[in-house]
């Protein structure tokens, strides 16, 4: 979103002060519909919203009067009905792998549509906590061990919640070493540690991993995403018709909870060797 800012002059004199208002003119712009949504073999689902302008005093603009559907290659169709805050699901959708699957939104005369092809399974064969020195501090990170038929190139896509709040995602792709892949996601802090406290791990912190096996479409969505986040960009368009958000035919593995020691991690070093 552009924002044209005007910054006023502040004058200062011996002895004396004046304060003056400062004026923000923000430009206001049409908002976007937002999908984002998933269909996998327990089910599909659909968040539907709308952007807000940085002057808005919602909090959010939820979509609640849409008809959603998925439609298969093979000629199965699911209407995805609403539950609350603009959540779209049916439970009956079953992705099947190989499969291309088109979502098509209608908002009024609104329509916009995007496709995905469903991935194949995979294994999650190891995932652990471990740590490594960085100067005086130590810093985690989290191994995940993924193995698939090996075949071809693969993409994966990792969502780490903390106490059931996003806290991390990752992609990450096996091209040039088929079969596993080895996602590594760091950044993790004790609470000895002065970084930024929505790093910070503490004891018996419950993190949940869900690892997501994706197509290239929806891969490289999530990298212009990451991108985006360091040059203030928009992601690409996973939509037609203007619409931002992403449709991923996708399986999901999802993982045990693991709580947080801190004197139960160890050294990568060490893990190792006690294998």
């Amino acid at each position: 979103m552009k924002k044209a800012i005007t910054f006023l002059s502040l004058c200062l004199a011996i002895l004396t002060s004046c304060e003056k208002e400062i004026d923000i003119d923000y430009n206001s712009i049409t908002p976007l519909y937002v999908v984002e949504a998933n269909i996998s073999e327990d089910g599909a689902v659909a968040k539907l919203s709308q952007t807000l302008d940085v002057i808005d005093t919602l909090w959010n603009n939820n979509i609640e009067n849409a008809n959603v559907t998925i439609t298969g290659e093979d000629g199965s169709i699911y209407i995805l009905h609403h539950d609350s805050a603009g959540i779209y699901s049916s439970k009956e959708a079953r992705g099947i792998p190989g499969k291309r699957y088109t979502i098509k939104v209608e908002i009024g005369d609104y329509v916009t549509e995007s496709s995905s092809v469903m991935q194949e399974t995979f294994n999650v064969s190891d995932s652990y906590l471990y740590k490594i020195e960085m100067m005086s501090d130590d810093e985690y990170a989290l191994r995940i061990d993924v193995e698939d038929d090996g075949t071809k190139a693969s993409y994966y896509y990792v969502l780490v919640t903390r106490n059931g709040e996003p806290y991390k995602w990752m992609i990450m792709d096996n091209r040039g070493q088929y079969g596993t892949t080895e996602i590594d996601i760091d950044c993790f802090y004790d609470s000895d540690s002065n970084d930024d406290e929505e790093d910070i791990l503490n004891d018996d912190d419950k993190l949940d991993i869900e690892v997501r096996k994706v197509d290239r479409k929806t891969y490289d969505f999530y990298w212009s995403v990451a991108i985006g986040m360091d040059t203030r960009s928009n992601p690409i368009r996973n939509f037609t018709n203007n619409t931002l958000g992403y449709f991923s035919a996708c399986n999901i593995n999802k993982l045990p909870t693991i709580t947080f020691k801190k004197q139960e991690v160890e050294y990568l070093d060490a893990r190792n060797r006690n294998k």
